[in-house]
């Protein structure tokens, strides 16, 4: 019993392994910090009007459109994002910690 359960372990760590929205992030976010936030532009590029899940590439946007993702969790300098379900999925894969934005004074 004991070898099938490993077995499962390892058949599920392959399976994610070949998941197919994994293409080498882990160079850029093994281990980083991330913020859960309201998506908004990046801000060092006025032109850009949306972004991308660095896993599954569905789409961040301002405007409400169908089929677009409005919060999700970005890197410090928001130059990545992660959908909510990419961020599940990987979280402990990637060791991410979720920073908490400070809250202005009132």
């Amino acid at each position: 019993m004991a070898q099938l359960f490993s077995l499962g372990i390892i058949a599920t760590l392959m399976a994610q392994d070949s998941d197919w929205r994994l293409q080498g992030q882990e160079r850029y976010l093994q281990g980083v910090a991330l913020l859960h936030r309201d998506y908004r532009r990046y801000q060092k590029r006025a032109d850009w009007d949306h972004d991308h899940c660095a896993f599954c590439s569905g789409k961040f946007m301002v405007e409400d459109l169908p089929d677009v993702f409005h919060v999700g969790y970005c890197t410090e300098d928001e130059y990545h994002w992660i959908c909510e379900q990419c961020f599940q999925d990987f979280r402990e894969r990637f060791g991410w910690r979720v920073l908490h934005e400070s809250q202005p004074d009132a």
